[in-house]
């Protein structure tokens, strides 16, 4: 089935880029499983993954194809982070349990720790709430982020979100639940905080 999907983004050019400053996100591939790989490889990548990451080139492809397929769907958007010419691989953005009802999405982000504390984080955000808010006409954005993620915490509070509670989620990696806190954002805050809205 997943091989479908895979044929069908390869003879369509199914494309999605969302362009900023300085980088850009553009949809998955296949060719992205080995670096993908290269970065979850340091131990504090995926330091707050509630997912096991994928150890081999295998996994990482099904990573890659598990992407598409919801892609495909329209069940989530998942975008690789790239800058210049030729790309540079930074990490992986996701916008993902789109409740269309609702009106409502998840943000989800990492990046390679090469790439820690660049302001990569801050503009891939600021083009998925772009994407979500003007594109999609969503009405909130949510970020779970673990309890101990001090640094994510702040940098979405830097985007505008505000602290709405917490909630236990499970963690397959440690086998049990873990404490994440629920960062909320609006559509009209965020136009109020948006010069260009």
């Amino acid at each position: 089935m997943r091989d479908r999907y895979r044929k069908h983004f390869e003879a369509t050019g199914t494309s999605l880029e969302l362009k900023g400053p300085s980088l850009q996100l553009r949809y998955l591939r296949l060719d992205d499983a080995p670096w993908i790989l290269k970065l979850l490889r340091n131990p504090e990548v995926p330091r707050f993954f509630l997912w096991e990451p994928p150890c081999d080139l295998a996994e990482a492809r099904q990573y890659v194809e598990g992407f598409q397929h919801e892609v495909y769907h329209q069940w989530a958007y998942h975008f690789a982070i790239v800058r210049g010419a030729p790309e540079e691989r930074l990490g992986v953005a996701n916008l993902y349990h789109i409740d269309r009802v609702a009106q409502e999405a998840e943000i989800g982000i990492w990046l390679g720790r090469a790439y820690w504390g660049q302001g990569v984080q801050r503009e891939a955000s600021h083009l998925l709430l772009e994407f979500g808010f003007r594109t999609l006409h969503l009405r909130r954005i949510v970020f779970h982020v673990a309890a101990e993620n001090v640094r994510a915490q702040a940098a979405f509070r830097k985007l505008g979100a505000t602290e709405e509670g917490c909630i236990q989620l499970f963690s397959r990696r440690q086998n049990r639940s873990v404490e994440h806190l629920v960062y909320g954002l609006d559509a009209a805050n965020w136009r109020a905080g948006d010069p260009s809205a």
